[in-house]
């Protein structure tokens, strides 16, 4: 739990951190920019320190290898490995693997929904329709031959759309700074996509890593990533006068009582599912 905490609480508080009026401009940036990489260099380094306390721990594979050489090789019959498998099975997990498959086709279009918002003004949206068609032909090679589906990281793409977005700087004092723009590139998902592959000539490194720290670092994405989502705002609304409420769309156009009984049945569904 401490180790937990304090990685969510050292990350949150850096990203914070470069809106303050401590220290100069560029040092405040630096530490909002590496905040995450800091709070899990200082975790680590402090599970590393404490010798008395057992914490599980990353287990990595050395090298590139099938995840259990033992069992099967890089090829896996997909008639059974271990005992045959029924030819009836394959016809029955034909309709869950198809709704999986629409999951992961949603969850994408989501992940579109959010980077496309107005108020982001990004001029390459057509390239959303092209990703979404390669992936879908990736997934169905992936199921052809049995291979994990390719997700579409919607936390890790939000972060990384965000800290690709612009800031005004000349907004007035007390206000909060609007959004100018977004620097539109591939490049830097491209080194973040060759760094995750390098990862795997990492094992004996990452094998020093708590569980518990990652724990805080998804801790961390769900919490800063719920920032602008309507719902969330709504939600406060209810506990908040109707003199109080902001001047936004959906309480402009939208009755009061509406509004706060569409919020309910949104928490409802979310708490059933």
């Amino acid at each position: 739990m401490i180790l937990m905490f304090g990685t969510f609480i050292i990350a949150f508080k850096l990203k914070h951190f470069r809106n303050s009026k401590f220290l100069g401009r560029s040092v405040r940036r630096a530490l909002g920019d590496f905040g995450v990489p800091i709070s899990i260099i200082v975790m680590v380094l402090l599970d590393f320190l404490i010798h008395d306390t057992y914490t599980d721990k990353l287990v990595m594979p050395e090298g590139i290898r099938p995840s259990d050489p033992s069992v099967h090789g890089w090829f896996i019959n997909p008639l059974g490995v271990t005992k045959p498998l029924p030819i009836w099975c394959i016809f029955k997990a034909a309709p869950a693997s198809l709704l999986l498959f629409f999951l992961v086709f949603l969850e994408e279009n989501i992940c579109h929904l959010i980077l496309s918002k107005p108020e982001r003004n990004m001029t390459k949206s057509s390239g959303f329709h092209f990703d979404i068609v390669l992936s879908c032909f990736i997934n169905f090679v992936c199921g052809v031959f049995g291979a994990l589906f390719m997700g579409p990281a919607c936390v890790r793409t939000v972060s990384h759309t965000s800290a690709l977005t612009i800031m005004s700087s000349t907004h007035a004092p007390g206000e909060s700074p609007k959004i100018e723009g977004v620097k539109e590139q591939r490049l830097s998902a491209i080194v973040v996509s060759i760094l995750i592959g390098l990862s795997v000539l990492l094992g004996s490194v990452l094998n020093l890593v708590p569980k518990a720290v990652l724990y805080g670092i998804f801790l961390y994405m769900g919490v800063s990533s719920t920032a602008g989502i309507q719902f969330q705002e709504r939600f406060i609304l209810v506990l908040m006068p109707v003199k109080h409420h902001p001047n936004v769309p959906y309480v402009k156009k939208v009755r009061t009582w509406k509004m706060h009984s569409f919020t309910g049945i949104q928490l409802t569904m979310l708490i059933i599912l």
